[in-house]
């Protein structure tokens, strides 16, 4: 197709139970200028032949088949091959209301701005059972221009974090993605996502939050969903985010108590690290434990949150003194009394 309003892509790994529904509720969609981008990463069910199936039957329909190397990397497979003006991710689990791309189509339009956020509802169930529903969005629509984002920034954080963290439920306009080579982190496991949607804030003029509601996470319990290829690397998916995000904040003239708010809910976010490695410590040896608490000491994001910290998060700074001494007997003994899991 060389002319296309809307493309939709849709990584796909191993997901033959939900994967037509979700492929149903895109075809469906009452507008039809769109084409749908299925990347297969290394499906091992029979989620690629589904795919194909689709394909043979709908010419709207490209399936790229791709060696198993994560969500990111299908992702960036998609942002290659669109053609579309606009660009909307949806996961191979989930699905979207018939009229999701037209009423989105119609806000990023009317509104002219890069990027539409709206609501969702997440079901999460285990061995095929409902366990529990919930609902995230906003209560009122709300343009934000990048001179008054400083002013919605932290409410996007809180209000929207559900949402805001998945680059589904959104609109992008792709000449945003394309010229400015925006793609996802294959590096990261986690918050890959919300690493993303941080950058496109960055070189965003505006975005436009709606309360409307149309799409359904499918939340399966105890299951990765797109393959997790490399156990985490937590330290640097919270130090790349807190990174990305002081450079978000550049952008809108350091507003010093944004900065404040920030880095108050980094003090969480690295104390994940601690946690982990407290959970994972029958499973490692000594020298691995070592290894892990010397990459966060040296880290350089770690090093400035520490710094710009430094009266507040004593307890941090202690632990990296000690580990810079190689005294890593005694800074697993203060993260054990101090840090709870």
């Amino acid at each position: 197709m060389e002319n296309v309003e809307v493309s939709i892509i849709v990584p796909v790994y191993n997901n033959e139970k939900y994967l037509r529904q979700c492929l149903d509720s895109i075809i469906n969609q009452t507008f039809k200028d769109i084409e749908v981008i299925l990347v297969d990463d290394g499906s091992t069910d029979n989620s690629a032949s589904i795919c194909d199936e689709y394909a043979k039957n709908d010419n709207r329909i490209i399936v790229v088949h791709s060696q198993n190397k994560g969500v990111s990397h299908a992702r960036n497979i998609g942002i290659n091959q669109s053609k579309g003006k606009y660009i909307i991710f949806c996961d191979s689990d989930d699905r979207i209301e018939d009229d999701f791309v037209e009423v989105h189509y119609q806000i990023i339009n009317s509104q002219n701005v890069d990027m539409v956020c709206s609501g969702i509802y997440r079901n999460f169930y285990k061995d095929g059972n409902l366990q529990k529903s919930e609902i995230a969005g906003v209560p009122q629509n709300l343009y934000i221009d990048k001179g008054n984002l400083d002013k919605y920034l932290k409410y996007i954080l809180e209000t929207m974090e559900g949402p805001f963290l998945s680059s589904c439920m959104k609109i992008y306009k792709s000449e945003v993605i394309k010229k400015n080579k925006l793609y996802f982190d294959e590096n990261m496991i986690f918050h890959e996502d919300y690493d993303f949607n941080v950058r496109f804030l960055t070189l965003a003029d505006n975005i436009y939050i709606s309360k409307e509601i149309k799409y359904y996470y499918t939340g399966i319990i105890n299951n990765g969903g797109i393959k997790k290829r490399n156990k985490a690397n937590v330290i640097y998916e919270i130090s790349r985010y807190h990174s990305k995000l002081n450079l978000l904040l550049k952008s809108l003239n350091n507003n010093e108590e944004l900065k404040d708010y920030i880095e108050l809910r980094f003090i969480e976010y690295y104390k994940l690290v601690f946690q982990r490695l407290l959970i994972s410590l029958n499973n490692i040896s000594k020298s691995e434990r070592n290894a892990i608490l010397l990459q966060l000491s040296q880290d350089e994001e770690f090093c400035k949150f520490l710094e710009f910290n430094k009266n507040r998060i004593r307890l941090y700074r202690y632990i990296k003194l000690l580990i810079d001494k190689r005294i890593y007997s005694l800074a697993m003994f203060l993260i054990k009394k101090r840090i709870s899991i």
